[in-house]
């Protein structure tokens, strides 16, 4: 019996970052997609229909707060965890009013990471 193979659509803008998640993800046998910014975040969701999103928050052309929300207007209720080098509180109630799921602070470690988004994998 073949189970499902996980997808995650990833959007960053930094190389450095979207290697390590790609690596971090193919390890676990998780299907990767990445994005260098938010614009297209609704037709690549609609297109890829991930089971995880993982936004950063400040992206060139459509940031991750204007992606993130346009995500939940149209309607995709799947997990977004932010990305972001943002700590402040009101930076984290922002994305969490956007439809974030939950929130990351960069530099993260693996092992934060993966207590992150095994609630939205594993299940």
């Amino acid at each position: 019996m073949n189970a499902i193979k996980k997808k995650v659509l990833i959007f960053e803008d930094n190389t450095s970052i979207q290697s390590l998640l790609e690596f971090f993800f193919r390890k676990r046998g998780i299907e990767v997609h990445i994005e260098g910014d938010g614009t297209a975040a609704v037709t690549m969701a609609l297109e890829y229909r991930p089971d995880l999103i993982m936004m950063d928050y400040i992206m060139p052309g459509k940031d991750g707060i204007e992606a993130v929300t346009d995500l939940r207007k149209a309607g995709i209720a799947v997990p977004i965890v932010m990305l972001t080098s943002k700590a402040f509180p009101a930076d984290l109630e922002r994305a969490l009013a956007a439809g974030a799921t939950a929130y990351l602070i960069k530099p993260f470690n693996p092992k934060d990471l993966e207590k992150t988004i095994n609630p939205y994998l594993l299940a």
